[in-house]
């Protein structure tokens, strides 16, 4: 942070005085002269303006013609500023700047180019503009990473004198602030995102006859090392990692993505790939000391996408490759993994952008669709409810189950998304059916955590009942077992919120988590749902039966509805009402249909309510 700070306080007391240098150059320039018929326009502009007025403050503090500030790349050399040339990248090898941080030095001043076998033939001295002076000084962070350098040249050999010299190291304190504040991330001094997108993107449609291995590296457990150790033993290790990656790359490009996030770019022969990527995956699993006498070690998942070049392909299409192929590693690993964005990851991917595509109403992608399994009281006789299970009809797959696309809404960041779509269709199928005189039952949907806990859950649903004008108490909302104890405190706010709306809450899938009846006690809920393991056999398997009286009795404890998942067994009904178990769910009575059907089911009850119905009767109401 010291470095942000001083950054700025200084690049305001210089901002006014370099506007006015600008003002006074456009109107006097004192660029080398160029014979229009040989040579194109000299520009002067540059991608980072906030750069510039440093690097024309440079050039006029030390009376130079020409000037920029300069980033190291293994083969190349990116120019974000400069003046009095017109090219923004220039070959590393035999170049001013290449020396200059070569010598290891914090100053570099070469009087007479002309004369120095090291640059006599380089095109800038050989050729126009004829440069014969230059200096430069390295530019390094905070943590002594190397940046680049500040430089200024000129046709005429000199030296400068102290006080340029003072002035010229000044400037270079500022540029290496400003660099890191806008291209390098603060902790490692690498090179950020946007920086690393910007050269890969370059490399993608300059390289040819190679190949390019962009990887993703995801660190596993960093954060939780953060929070055990606090953040300056975090950044410790993210620098130590960053120094290791930065060891092993030799030249390839990389960038620091932010907190656990490193990526690179390697331009080799594919034979080369796999035993560089090994070496990778070594260096990263080596232990470190976390604090004295402590030793602990991460991996990572790491996912790479090759291409071969020259390509089409956008950088960020390949980061996001990559970043996919990182997902598909599981987190329980005991040393780094690698996993390539393969044809059946290309295929997820491409289900993500549809899915997408399908929530936003593209119709070419197929649309979802609400399905809707009854829920009976065998007790009363009587339909007592609905889940909404969500459907795609793909143009393609036909229609598809929610395994095949919620994991993928997961995992992309989408899940609030199609949460909310799919409680937006089934109250507008609520509405339906109630413009049509039909009687309506609740109908529960399942809520993913991350939508129960996001900002705009209450607002989203408020628009949605207010524009219906479904009642809350026609919606139920499932909280998995295992969600409970997932920062229980603001689940629970979250919850009573929902439930002040009227909406109701079931604890679904229960006893297949913790079962943990502290979380329990705290948390309000009108039904238990037991999950399908502990109903599917109950009449025949002693183990089930005695795990369901448990279950049973924790329902009568807090009061709540018991109902029973997939039922498809008339011995199993048996038995659960002979223990006074009414509410079931399941293929023995029906299974999950569309809308139209479900109108149809509710016509049918809504006619037959004069009396409770058998078994037999409900059964055959709901075919």
């Amino acid at each position: 942070m010291r470095s942000m700070t001083r950054a700025r306080m200084i690049y305001r007391q210089v901002r006014g005085k370099a506007r006015l240098l600008v003002q006074d150059a456009a109107a006097q320039p004192r660029l080398y002269p160029l014979d229009d018929r040989d040579q194109p326009e000299v520009r002067t502009e540059s991608p980072d303006p906030k750069l510039d007025y440093i690097t024309r403050l440079a050039v006029q503090a030390t009376g130079a013609d020409i000037g920029g500030i300069s980033l190291m790349f293994k083969s190349r050399i990116w120019l974000p500023s400069h003046i009095g040339i017109q090219d923004s990248f220039f070959p590393r090898e035999g170049s001013f700047c290449d020396s200059a941080v070569g010598m290891g030095e914090d100053w570099f001043e070469v009087l007479d180019a002309s004369l120095d076998p090291r640059f006599a033939a380089n095109p800038l001295v050989a050729g126009m503009p004829h440069c014969r002076h230059y200096a430069a000084i390295p530019l390094r962070g905070e943590s002594e990473h190397l940046l680049g350098n500040l430089w200024v040249m000129g046709p005429s050999p000199r030296t400068l004198d102290v006080a340029q010299a003072a002035q010229l190291r000044l400037l270079a304190r500022i540029a290496a602030d400003l660099l890191e504040l806008r291209y390098c991330d603060p902790v490692t001094g690498m090179f950020n995102r946007a920086v690393f997108l910007h050269h890969l993107q370059r490399m993608l449609l300059e390289e040819e006859g190679a190949t390019v291995t962009v990887g993703m590296v995801d660190l596993i457990g960093f954060r939780q090392v953060n929070d055990l150790f606090r953040r300056e033993t975090g950044d410790r290790i993210l620098r130590l990692m960053g120094k290791r990656i930065e060891d092993w790359a030799d030249g390839a490009l990389l960038g620091h993505l932010g907190a656990d996030q490193f990526a690179f770019a390697l331009v080799s022969t594919p034979g080369e790939h796999e035993a560089r990527l090994a070496r990778l995956c070594a260096a990263i699993d080596q232990p470190f000391e976390v604090e004295p006498g402590c030793m602990h070690t991460l991996h990572a998942r790491i996912g790479i996408r090759r291409q071969a070049l020259p390509c089409d392909e956008s950088a960020d299409g390949l980061l996001d490759a990559a970043d996919i192929a990182v997902s598909s590693i599981r987190q329980q690993q005991g040393a780094s993994a690698v996993h390539e964005y393969d044809a059946a990851l290309m295929a997820r991917a491409r289900l993500r952008y549809e899915l997408r595509e399908a929530i936003r109403g593209a119709l070419r992608f197929g649309r979802l669709e609400v399905h809707y399994q009854p829920q009976v009281d065998v007790g009363q006789g009587r339909l007592i409810g609905l889940e909404a299970l969500v459907r795609w009809r793909h143009p393609v797959y036909g229609l598809v189950g929610p395994a095949m696309f919620v994991p993928q809404a997961e995992s992309s960041g989408r899940i609030f998304e199609l949460d909310m779509h799919v409680l937006e269709l089934v109250c507008h199928d609520l509405m339906d059916w109630r413009a049509r005189g039909l009687s309506v039952p609740p109908v529960a949907l399942n809520f993913s955590r991350a939508s129960l806990m996001h900002t705009q859950i209450f607002a989203g649903l408020a628009d949605i009942l207010a524009a219906t004008g479904v009642p809350g108490d026609l919606l139920e909302f499932e909280v998995t077992e295992s969600q409970l104890l997932d920062s229980p405190t603001l689940l629970h706010q979250r919850i009573s919120a929902l439930r002040a709306l009227g909406v109701r809450v079931a604890v679904d899938d229960f006893g297949t988590g913790y079962s943990n009846l502290d979380a329990l006690t705290s948390f309000p809920f009108d039904r238990l749902k037991a999950d399908r393991r502990f109903v599917h056999g109950v009449a025949s398997d002693a183990r089930t039966a005695g795990v369901f009286a448990l279950i049973q009795g924790i329902a009568a404890v807090f009061d709540a509805e018991l109902l029973c998942e997939g039922l498809e067994d008339e011995a199993d009904l048996s038995w659960l009402s002979e223990r006074g178990v009414h509410c079931v769910q399941g293929w023995y009575f029906s299974r999950a249909q569309p809308a139209q059907a479900i109108e149809r089911v509710l016509r049918r009850f809504q006619q037959a309510q004069a009396a409770p119905l058998s078994v037999p009767e409900m059964r055959a109401l709901l075919a």
